[in-house]
């Protein structure tokens, strides 16, 4: 009972940990989407095509520098924790997030956690596909453009395509959270043997 109540736990510390690293991605995509992409759906109506896909092609382009940074940061983050939790287990720390070992380095975390932050667009759009209603339309335009909005410039695409889109912010973030871990780590590795190197002088 105690095992299975710990790997209850150890479950509950992880999934609050993807969703905190998911949290500011989903923010910005809806911040970009009310903006730079959400003028797109309105230059779209006017007919002004050619401005609507430089807008688009902006607001995409700050969508994926987003989760570079995102990337970059989780990535670190879950390096140094790694290295954090060791530590504090050799001392005897009673800390259940280190016991646990909450938030270190996997390389699924990096595109779990971008696919969390999509979740929510996941929903209105396939809430979309199968009930089109004017409620979820707006949230797709204003709020998950990003996603929503491209595949409308071509006719006769079926809108369970735009469900692709995901594969995008989690691609990105999970490239760079992969390559952030291994140059944080290798970085690491670097101090530490510079260290015990300078001690043995």
């Amino acid at each position: 009972m105690e095992t299975e109540n710990q790997r209850g736990l150890a479950f509950w510390y992880e999934l609050r940990d993807l969703l905190t690293g998911a949290a500011f991605p989903l923010m910005l995509q809806i911040i970009l989407s009310v903006t730079f992409i959400g003028m797109t759906s309105a230059l779209i109506q006017s007919q002004d095509i050619a401005l609507s896909l430089v807008m688009l092609f902006i607001g995409e382009f700050f969508l994926a520098g987003a989760y570079v940074i995102f990337g970059r940061q989780n990535g670190i983050t879950s390096v140094r924790k790694i290295l954090n939790h060791t530590k504090q287990v050799e001392v005897g720390s009673k800390d259940k997030q280190a016991q646990f070992g909450t938030g270190e380095y996997a390389v699924y975390k990096g595109f779990l956690i971008a696919f969390i932050s999509c979740v929510p667009y996941i929903i209105f759009q396939i809430i979309q596909c199968a009930a089109p209603n004017s409620f979820c339309w707006f949230m797709l335009q204003y709020a998950f453009g990003w996603a929503a909005i491209p595949l409308t410039f071509a006719q006769g695409i079926s809108p369970w395509l735009n469900l692709l889109f995901v594969l995008f912010p989690m691609a990105v973030h999970g490239i760079t959270y992969i390559v952030a871990a291994h140059r944080e780590w290798d970085r690491l590795q670097s101090a530490n043997e510079r260290r015990e190197s300078a001690s043995k002088k």
